[in-house]
């Protein structure tokens, strides 16, 4: 049986052929058996001081040379040597040394290359069977005496094997397992933990129902690879082997771009229903040296309608006058919902929609919140103040809302009002007569009173103004923000004459003015025909959204 190593494209036949015995070692844990296999291989032999190949030669021949072997069909017939007694031991000693070298690996760029080893029968045209493996020991049996035949034991492992005669039972460059990916370790951690921040779940009145917990998920997934070479002695597909152990990590547990397939099934055992994954971020770690990879994952698991992690904090202020404030800060944490593999993140928009939803309410959500959470009963749903901050990069919002209890407003889209009635009542009166002479005038009472006044004024704020140029700013304004000049009359007149509060809140202001009214006044009656009012004045400053109007009555009650 011809017993064939190839090294440098050179077939070297030893001769005689060691005894070749295989072992295979499965790789099993306990969850996941037989994931992997590697085989080891022990060659034991002889070494024959006038038979065999190597063949003794004492022209001095260094290394592993040509010069030294027999590559024939009749190898074990051609080298029959006759040494005489002075040169038994150096033969001996040659024929250890071309063996060594013939079972030391190649190195290429300082990378361990295998050898190729061929078993066959003497027919030249048999399969056999082909495998490559890496030299673990070679041991010379001390009972040669370095004259006498002696035995050698060479043991190799990580074999591949190449070509078989039975490729249907064991195909190339694989093992029993008919793995895809060749790994020898596999280990795998799991935990989950309570995270600092809380989701906020409110009721139909806005009060707080309850916080629901957030969870922080790892995941760490590790194997080592097993290489895995051609007949060339290149790793098979350039699947180095911490590219074979990410290659498995990948394939058979379903990682890489889809989510884990058994993550939210865990979710539900672990936590109930109602959770959802977010924030999910890989880590990989790679030891070529080890040919080992590691990959490690993260998730947040919350609760709730949207991915967002809301935070609010509520304050409540009483000044001397017994007027509350409350204060309404929040920050919402956008979670990503993307894949741990993606190139860009989505926490803003997710933020941006969730906030889209509390702030687009009239009320707004702040304003429920505020009631919701204190023991106020009533607070002015306009705020004084409302602040908001966008942070995209971190996928934050945050926002301020400050309320306070003052009454509602009278006229529809104003910030603020104030409106205040005025009256006079009558008074005696009085002849003031000067004497010459006298330090004091003479005062006398003419037996009769001053008649009764009321006076209205009326001072308004108007909010967010319903401008032409908002929708057309191109027609309207130019780039430095000024209204283009000659623009149409009609702009102009919206601006300042149709906008006042007195033509687009008319109804209200009527309403206030007849209540304000003394003839409407239900605790007196006055004379039929004696009330009379002043002028009537109004100021409207269009950019200031400022707005004032006052008039006076004058007029007699019924006694």
């Amino acid at each position: 049986m011809p017993f064939i190593i190839n090294k440098n494209s050179i077939d070297y036949y030893l001769v005689p052929a060691p005894i070749v015995s295989f072992t295979e070692t499965k790789f099993n844990n306990q969850g996941r058996p037989g994931f992997g296999a590697e085989y080891s291989v022990t060659l034991e032999g002889n070494i024959l001081p006038t038979h065999g190949n190597p063949y003794y030669t004492n022209s001095g021949n260094a290394g592993l040379s040509t010069a030294n072997w027999t590559s024939t069909s009749n190898v074990e017939s051609s080298e029959v040597q006759s040494i005489d007694s002075d040169n038994l031991l150096d033969g001996h000693i040659k024929k250890q040394e071309q063996i060594r070298s013939l079972f030391t690996n190649p190195v290429t760029s300082g990378v361990a290359q295998p050898i190729k080893i061929h078993i066959k029968p003497w027919d030249t045209d048999a399969t056999g069977l082909y495998f490559q493996a890496f030299v673990d020991s070679i041991t010379f049996d001390s009972q040669g005496r370095w004259a006498n035949p002696g035995s050698y034991t060479v043991n190799l492992r990580n074999a591949t094997f190449l070509n078989s005669s039975n490729n249907g039972l064991f195909s190339n460059n694989n093992d029993l397992t008919e793995s895809t990916y060749k790994i020898t370790s596999l280990t795998q951690g799991f935990d989950i933990s309570e995270d600092s921040q809380k989701t906020l779940i409110f009721n139909g009145n806005y009060d707080l129902q309850h916080t629901n917990k957030v969870y922080t998920i790892n995941r760490s997934v590790s194997a080592g690879g097993a290489p895995v070479y051609d007949e060339n002695g290149a790793y098979v597909s350039g699947l180095s082997p911490w590219k074979q152990a990410s290659g498995y990590i990948y394939a058979y547990l379903g990682l890489g771009t889809e989510a884990l397939p058994s993550m939210k099934s865990a979710l539900s055992s672990l936590l109930g229903s109602g959770y959802n994954i977010a924030n999910t971020v890989y880590t990989e770690a790679i030891d070529e040296e080890e040919g080992s990879y590691t990959l490690t994952e993260t998730y947040l698991a919350y609760s709730g309608e949207y991915p967002v992690i809301e935070t609010i904090n509520i304050n409540e202020d009483t000044d001397e006058s017994e007027k509350k404030t409350i204060s309404v800060q929040g920050t919402i944490q956008g979670l990503n919902t993307l894949n741990g593999f993606s190139t860009s993140g989505n926490a803003y928009n997710n933020a941006k929609s969730y906030w889209g939803t509390i702030s687009t309410g009239t009320p707004p959500d702040a304003y429920n919140y505020a009631l919701g959470m204190t023991n106020v009963t009533w607070l002015h749903p306009k705020p004084l103040t409302r602040s908001v901050g966008r942070d995209p990069a971190n996928g934050t919002i945050t926002y301020s809302y400050n309320f306070d209890d003052r009454p509602p407003n009278l006229i529809p889209g104003s910030v603020s009002e104030s409106i205040s009635i005025n009256d006079t009542y009558p008074g005696e009166i009085i002849s003031e007569t000067p004497v010459i002479g006298r330090s004091q005038s003479i005062l006398q009472y003419l037996n009769s009173k001053s008649i009764f006044k009321r006076s209205l004024s009326i001072n308004v704020v108007m909010g967010e103004p319903s401008r032409n140029w908002n929708t057309t700013i191109g027609t309207d304004v130019n780039e430095s923000g000024t209204l283009i000049s000659g623009s149409a009359q009609s702009i102009v007149q919206g601006w300042l004459i149709s906008q006042k509060p007195s033509i687009t809140n008319s109804g209200e202001f009527n309403t206030i003015y007849q209540a304000a009214n003394p003839v409407n006044d239900p605790n007196f009656s006055v004379l039929n025909g004696k009330c009379y009012h002043s002028d009537p004045q109004e100021s409207w400053d269009a950019r200031t959204r400022q707005y004032t109007y006052n008039i006076e009555w004058t007029y007699n009650r019924i006694e």
